[in-house]
């Protein structure tokens, strides 16, 4: 790992197409960077969103050499939310993964639900969306799984509300001197949520998490640095 940092950079997701997800729609995969919605009541304190990182750790010569992932959910509450044009500020500890499982019956309304030390399915939900702005999935691949990018090890993000409407975000880019990568951009600000495709890689040898800004930004290499 090289000692030698660059000075890290926020930078603003850039523009996607949206593409309004159909009432009836039981399910959409979206391609690379682009968007979709999907309607939620923020007046029902019961609804909740499910996060999944899914993996199946690749070809069984790809498994073998290890394909250990780490779900995180990088969160902004709903009152710390920056409109455009204002100052835009680091959420500081807004995370949840497998050292920090959150809770669904008080801030930040945010449950991991374990760590999978094999390729499998990590698993969040997301309650209380009236108190959530941006929730950021991110992936970070263990020290000791070496060289592969996390399209080799089959990941991807699913994001559902468990009542038909789930959207697939794969991942498109090789990348495979990457420890994380930044998948899915969950937006509550609008009605109901959208749901951005950003894939986002950390750079070569670095193994500082991203960080989620107060106004949706994602800063990548700029958190605490995991290693596992």
């Amino acid at each position: 790992m090289s000692l030698f940092r660059k000075k890290p950079t926020a930078t603003a997701p850039a523009p996607v197409p949206h593409v309004p997800m159909a009432p009836a729609a039981t399910g959409i995969s979206l391609t690379k960077g682009a968007s979709t919605s999907i309607s939620l009541s923020k007046s029902d304190p019961t609804v909740q969103i499910t996060a999944h990182l899914d993996w199946d750790g690749g070809s069984d010569s790809r498994r073998a050499r290890g394909a250990d992932l780490e779900l995180y959910v990088l969160h902004v509450p709903a009152a710390d939310v920056v409109a455009g044009g204002k100052r835009s500020m680091p959420t500081p500890g807004g995370a949840i993964y497998y050292r920090n499982l959150g809770s669904l019956t008080e801030t930040p309304y945010i449950r991991h639900h374990g760590d999978s030390l094999t390729p499998g399915r990590e698993t969040a939900t997301i309650a209380r969306p009236d108190q959530q702005g941006y929730a950021l999935v991110c992936a970070y691949s263990a020290v000791g799984n070496g060289v592969g990018s996390f399209k080799e090890y089959g990941a991807k993000a699913i994001v559902t509300d468990g009542h038909g409407q789930t959207v697939s975000v794969p991942l498109y880019d090789n990348n495979r001197h990457a420890y994380w990568v930044a998948i899915a951009l969950v937006d509550f600000t609008h009605e109901g949520a959208v749901i951005s495709q950003v894939e986002r890689y950390s750079r070569p040898g670095s193994e500082a998490r991203p960080v989620l800004y107060s106004n949706g930004r994602i800063g990548m290499d700029e958190g605490p640095v995991e290693f596992k």
